[in-house]
């Protein structure tokens, strides 16, 4: 019997997708928390996974980490480095998540592999802070203010002039700014999410917004989008840039109209893209773990 665990701190839709996706091959699905397990060296593999006792999976999929402590953190994803160290195949693998979560790290790897992204500057000082947002003034650009660590468009902020920097607050005292990137067409506020599996573009859609945040928790509409080569293209080196196994992409068209990497989201949902796509993404997703565990009816599906 081949057992597969879904982490994730709660357990919905997307879990339900998985489940069905996985059913056809006789998968048992197990849904668990990484605040629920634990390092136990009593036990044969030291770790405790709830519903499995002392054995292992054979496969993880991580659906999300749940905030917390950087110890609590840290725990949970040593957690995940165990099972993969222990031979377990780890959709997104603990490695790509620490990659992916912490922006400026995904910025850095985006700039080393030639990725276009906005220029990004990411700094504990307020004098360096306000330095940069000066710059940026004086060469007439925008600024964003993000979090290092964040989702769904909360807690950014658009920084037009230095005084702006100053009534903000600030995440963990960390300033994470990236050039703002005004829309291609004026006030149409839209960009691109791509889901790519195994640097495999397979679904997108564009994202338009009220206003400048474009994330769909903050109100955007979504509609399908053609699998247009160049931005597939560009998604699929954002991947391989972070090397994660599957991923978000978001992408901005510039006034110029090239495009850039906004962000790389190794635990992504997917609900408003399957809605509007049709796309069956969970599907995806099983198929790319079952070809890590080769699994022996997984030429009998449609890749």
């Amino acid at each position: 019997m081949t057992r597969v665990v879904i982490f994730n701190d709660g357990h919905g839709w997307h879990s339900d997708q998985l489940e069905a996706a996985l059913a056809p091959y006789g998968i048992t699905l197990i849904r668990s928390n990484l605040a629920q397990c634990r390092i136990d060296l009593d036990r044969p593999t030291g770790l405790h996974i709830p519903g499995l006792g002392a054995e292992l999976p054979d496969g993880v999929l991580v659906r999300g980490v749940a905030a917390g402590s950087f110890e609590q953190i840290t725990l949970r994803l040593d957690v995940l480095h165990a099972l993969a160290e222990l031979g377990v195949p780890v959709l997104n693998s603990p490695l790509a998540i620490e990659r992916t979560v912490d922006k400026a790290r995904t910025s850095l790897l985006l700039r080393y592999k030639g990725v276009p992204t906005p220029r990004t500057w990411a700094c504990e000082d307020w004098e360096q802070a306000r330095l940069v947002s000066a710059q940026a003034h004086q060469e007439k650009h925008e600024l964003v203010l993000k979090p290092l660590f964040g989702c769904q468009g909360q807690g950014i902020t658009r920084i037009g002039k230095t005084a702006d920097l100053e009534t903000c607050e600030v995440s963990g005292g960390l300033y994470y700014l990236q050039e703002f990137i005004p829309p291609a067409q004026p006030n149409r506020w839209q960009d691109w999410r791509l889901f790519v599996v195994d640097h495999r573009c397979i679904a997108a859609m564009v994202r338009r917004g009220r206003s400048w945040i474009t994330n769909v928790a903050r109100g955007a509409e979504c509609f399908p989008a053609a699998l247009d080569r160049e931005m597939g293209t560009l998604a699929c080196q954002a991947t391989r840039a972070v090397a994660v196994d599957y991923a978000g992409v978001d992408i901005i068209q510039t006034p110029d109209k090239g495009f850039q990497v906004l962000e790389v989201n190794s635990v992504p949902s997917w609900k408003a893209l399957q809605q509007t796509t049709g796309i069956n993404i969970a599907k995806a997703l099983a198929e790319a773990l079952l070809k890590r565990l080769q699994h022996p009816y997984l030429e009998q599906s449609s890749w």
